[in-house]
């Protein structure tokens, strides 16, 4: 099997770049021909059927049936173009002389080819590789008595919480979300080979602003966080990160730092002359960095205690890491069916949250930021992420597909349930035009949202 691990440099960018737009193209084939062959099975007259998008590179004809089979020279799309799907026509066999219940199947049916593909793929992946699951290996230290007993271990695969499958990060925002300090909740785990459940009593509130606010979920359970510096003084190293304040006579001695906010409660502590002094990461060993304070802490924000210490900036980042598990065939069968449709959960949690503002454009992106995101992955790990990513994307593409937004075929499948319930079509010029302008509005939006990425 094709290994991107073991190609460096260039070479292996653009091999992951060609092999992350194959995956967009098969995918979009493969629902192009999900109408193609509900469109033959119904006896649709079909003028085009075409890979990719702009001026063609071949053309071969049918001459008999006269359809025409076109590779155009853009990578990113392509069509199944049916007679008459957009104007009038009295042709045999034209898209608005059959049946709706004909039509709405024909509509359907590339989404459906794109979700039963994707589940399969997925369901192989997990088969062949095993399901990449969270795995912890930092549990934050817990003095306080009610909590002896009551926690995960390092090295605990999560399984499900409250009988919850658990397969990706939002997941857990699912199910811990509004939850408080203190509740006590199920978490299954693969320990040494055992499954088995164990009580833990959350650390603190999960109150998640959206489905990507990951970090309250993953403390409550316990994980550790560890806070890299963004921006400092050239006196420290960007990148590196906060390890320990210097609080007693030996480096193992001293108080981890979590989160900025302990650094600070650390140096809030010293007053104007004192010197402030924490361990930072410097390559592979913790390197003392000390300052003097000139100036007193007090009334001050926690923002400007971290310049006084020389750092400007910081993100904090959890640690926990991701392993394959392998499970029982039935098992797997049963997963992949779950993992697909947990997929699909997320893409319509993340439409709601997008509406009502709770998730901001930069959570988006559009062709290019899938690009460029799919081919990270397959060049990170190789065939297994290629076919994580394939189904990944089949089960967007086909849920995404049937939304109700102009030009989509979810639209048009509102439109051709208007026309059977009331037994009279929507002007067809009046569709035309809405799905031409749903069509630009969303090219628009790819192109933005692509550009955000950017900046």
């Amino acid at each position: 099997m094709l290994n991107l691990l073991a190609i460096d440099g260039a070479l292996g960018t653009v091999l992951s770049v060609v092999l992350a737009i194959a995956i967009l193209l098969i995918m979009i084939t493969v629902h192009e021909f999900g109408h193609y062959i509900a469109g033959k099975i119904f006896g649709f007259k079909i003028n085009e059927f075409a890979i990719g998008m702009g001026p063609a590179i071949f053309k071969r004809q049918n001459k008999k049936t006269g359809e025409l089979f076109s590779i155009r020279i853009l990578p990113l799309g392509g069509y199944c173009a049916f007679e008459g799907e957009d104007e009038n026509s009295n042709e045999e066999g034209a898209f608005n002389t059959k049946k709706p219940w004909q039509r709405i199947i024909v509509l359907v049916a590339g989404a459906l080819l794109n979700l039963i593909l994707g589940v399969f793929i997925l369901t192989l992946s997990l088969g062949i590789y095993g399901q990449m699951l969270i795995s912890t290996y930092d549990i934050r230290p817990e003095t306080a008595p009610e909590y002896s007993g009551y926690s995960l271990v390092n090295d605990d695969i999560i399984l499900k919480i409250d009988g919850k499958k658990v397969f990706m990060a939002t997941d857990l925002v699912e199910c811990l979300n509004q939850k408080s300090k203190g509740d006590v909740v199920t978490v299954t785990v693969s320990a040494n080979g055992e499954t088995l459940d164990r009580k833990v009593r959350l650390r603190s509130d999960v109150n998640c602003k959206n489905i990507s606010d990951v970090i309250p979920a993953f403390t409550a359970l316990g994980v550790s966080t560890i806070e890299r510096l963004d921006s400092v003084s050239d006196n420290l190293i960007k990148g590196t990160y906060l390890l320990r304040v210097n609080n007693a006579t030996s480096y193992e001695d001293c108080s981890r730092i979590f989160t900025a906010s302990d650094l600070v409660s650390f140096a809030r502590t010293h007053s104007v002359g004192d010197t402030v002094s924490y361990y930072v990461l410097k390559g592979t060993e913790p390197y003392l960095k000390t300052v003097t304070l000139t100036e007193s802490l007090d009334g001050k924000t926690d923002a400007e205690v971290l310049q006084a210490l020389d750092i400007w900036q910081t993100s904090t980042l959890l640690k926990y890491s991701t392993v394959k598990l392998k499970r029982p065939f039935f098992e797997t069968v049963e997963r992949g069916f779950q993992y697909s449709l947990s997929i699909a959960g997320t893409i319509f949690t993340t439409l709601g949250e997008l509406l009502t503002g709770k998730l901001e454009l930069t959570a988006m992106g559009g062709p290019v930021t899938t690009i460029t995101l799919t081919s990270t992955a397959i060049k990170q790990g190789g065939f297994n992420f290629f076919l994580e990513m394939m189904g990944f994307i089949g089960i967007n593409l086909g849920v995404f597909n049937l939304l109700p937004i102009p030009a989509l075929d979810g639209s048009r499948i509102v439109f051709t349930l208007i026309e059977w319930i009331f037994k009279k079509p929507v002007n067809r010029k009046v569709e035309g035009i809405i799905h031409t302008v749903g069509l630009l509005l969303l090219l628009g939006f790819s192109v933005l949202v692509d550009v955000l990425q950017l900046f």
